[in-house]
C-alpha cells in the first residue's frame, strides 16, 4: 500500500522546480480542501428563504436548486470517478479547485433562480470531481497501518459542512451583501488551497494511462467479487444522507419558521449542529470498528428524528435543536462507519473509483429525499413532509443496523 511519494534512490538528487510538502502537510492540506468544499456546499443553506422570498419560487424548487448541486455531483463522480488513479491526484485537486472558484463567483453574482441552479452545477462538478480524488489523496498519504484517511475523510466533511452552514448564517443575519460575501471568502479560501496543492508531491506515480484512456469517462467501482457486501454496507450511507438531504434543503427553513429571533442564524446552526456534532462523534470513534460504529449509531438516529419531528408538532425551536444534536451523533457514527467498511473492500488501484460508488450513493439519497421533500412540502405544507421524511429515514436507519449486524 503506497502511503509516501515515491523518490528516486539510484540518482543524486536534483534541483526539484518547487518544495514539496511532506507526507503530513499533504495529508492535512487534503483533509482541508475537503472541509472548504462541504463548507461552500453548504453555505448557500440560511440563504434559500431569501432567495425564495426575493424571487418568489415553490418549496418544490427550491429543493430543485438543493438536487442540481447533487446531479452535478454525480455526473462528475459517473463519468470522472477514478480520473486520478489514471491522470493523478494533483491535476484532478487543482482542476476541481479552479471550477470550484469559478461556481462560486457565479453564486455571488446570481440574479435569478436559473444562475442560482447553473452556479449549483458547476459547484457539484468541482465537488464530485475533487472527492473521490481526496479521498484516494487521504488513504495515499496517511501513515501506514494508521487507518487515519476514512475517519478524517468523514471528520473533515462534516466540519466542513458545520463551518459553512454557521458562517454563512451569521453572515447572512449581521454583515451586509448577505448572499455574496460568503462565497467571495470561500473564493479566497480557494486560492490559498490552489497554491498548496502546487507544492503537494504526486503520490500516483506508477504507470499512467495513455491519453486516450484518461479521456474516457472513467466510472465509480464496486471491489470486484464485492458486490453483495457493497450492496448490503450501501444502506448506511442511504440512512445517513437521507437524514443529510433534509436538513440541508428544508431544514434551515423548519429552524427559521420556529425561531423567534435571527431566523437566519437559526436556519444555518441546523446543519451545524447536526454536522459538528457528527465530526466530533467520528473522532471519538476513531479506534472503532466500522460496524460498531453503525450499530451505535441505530438509537441516536431514530432518537432524534422523532425530536426532530415532536418538535415540528410542538412548535418548538429548543426540541429541534436538542433533537439535531442527538441526531448529529448518529448521522457522524453511521456515516464514518459505513465508509470505513466500504472503503476496505477496495484495493490500492480501486480507491478513486470504489470512494466514487461510495458518494454516488450517498448524493443519489441525499438528492432524491431532498426532490422528494419538496414536492411533499408543496402539497401537504413544510410541518407534514417533515414528519413522513423523519419516519422514513428512521426506517432506512434500521435497515442499516440489520443490515451491518449481517457481517462480521
Amino acid at each position: 500500500m503506497p502511503t509516501e511519494p515515491a523518490v528516486d534512490t539510484a540518482s543524486p538528487p536534483s534541483p526539484r522546480p518547487r518544495r514539496a510538502l511532506s507526507q503530513t502537510g499533504s495529508f492535512a492540506l487534503a483533509a482541508t480542501v475537503l472541509a472548504v468544499f462541504l463548507a461552500a456546499s453548504t453555505a448557500p443553506s440560511p440563504m434559500y428563504a431569501l432567495y425564495q422570498r426575493e424571487w418568489h419560487f415553490s418549496s418544490t424548487v427550491l429543493t430543485v436548486v438543493f438536487a442540481v448541486y447533487m446531479v452535478g455531483v454525480l455526473a462528475a463522480l459517473l463519468l470522472f470517478g477514478s480520473l486520478s488513479d489514471q491522470l493523478g491526484r494533483r491535476p484532478v485537486l487543482l482542476g476541481a479547485t479552479a471550477l470550484e472558484a469559478v461556481s462560486l463567483l457565479v453564486l455571488a453574482s446570481a440574479p435569478d433562480v436559473g444562475w442560482l441552479c447553473a452556479g449549483r452545477v458547476l459547484q457539484g462538478l468541482a465537488t464530485g470531481a475533487v472527492t473521490s480524488a481526496v479521498s484516494a489523496t487521504l488513504l495515499d498519504f496517511q501513515p501506514q497501518g494508521s487507518g487515519r484517511g476514512p475517519l478524517v475523510n468523514g471528520s473533515a466533511a462534516a466540519a466542513g459542512m458545520a463551518v459553512g452552514s454557521v458562517l454563512a448564517g451569521a453572515l447572512v443575519q449581521f454583515a451586509p451583501a448577505p448572499t455574496r460575501l460568503s462565497y467571495l471568502v470561500l473564493v479566497a479560501a480557494l486560492v490559498v488551497l490552489f497554491l498548496g496543492i502546487l507544492a503537494m508531491p504526486e503520490p500516483v506515480t506508477g504507470r499512467r494511462a495513455e491519453l486516450r484512456r484518461i479521456l474516457r469517462p472513467q466510472r465509480p467501482t464496486v471491489p470486484r467479487g464485492r458486490g453483495r457486501t457493497f450492496a448490503l454496507l450501501a444502506t448506511t450511507m442511504l440512512a445517513a444522507w437521507t437524514v443529510g438531504g433534509m436538513f440541508m434543503s428544508l431544514g434551515p427553513s423548519v429552524a427559521a419558521g420556529l425561531a423567534d429571533s435571527a431566523p437566519r442564524l437559526a436556519g444555518g446552526l441546523t446543519v451545524t449542529v447536526l454536522a459538528g456534532v457528527g465530526s466530533l462523534a467520528q473522532v471519538l470513534a476513531a479506534g472503532w470498528h466500522g460496524t460498531r460504529a453503525v450499530r451505535l449509531a441505530v438509537a441516536p438516529l431514530v432518537v432524534g428524528l422523532a425530536a426532530v419531528a415532536g418538535a415540528v408538532v410542538l412548535d418548538s425551536a429548543v426540541l429541534l435543536f436538542a433533537g439535531s444534536l442527538v441526531l448529529g451523533a448518529g448521522w457522524g457514527l453511521m456515516f464514518t462507519g459505513g465508509f470505513r467498511m466500504l472503503s476496505a473492500l477496495a484495493t490500492p488501484d480501486q480507491r478513486a473509483g470504489t470512494s466514487a460508488m461510495i458518494y454516488v450513493v450517498a448524493y443519489l439519497s441525499a438528492g432524491g429525499s431532498s426532490i422528494l421533500l419538496g414536492y411533499l412540502t408543496t402539497l401537504f405544507g413544510l410541518d407534514a413532509a417533515t414528519i413522513v421524511f423523519a419516519v422514513a429515514a428512521a426506517t432506512f436507519t434500521v435497515l442499516a443496523g440489520v443490515g451491518s449486524g449481517r457481517l462480521r
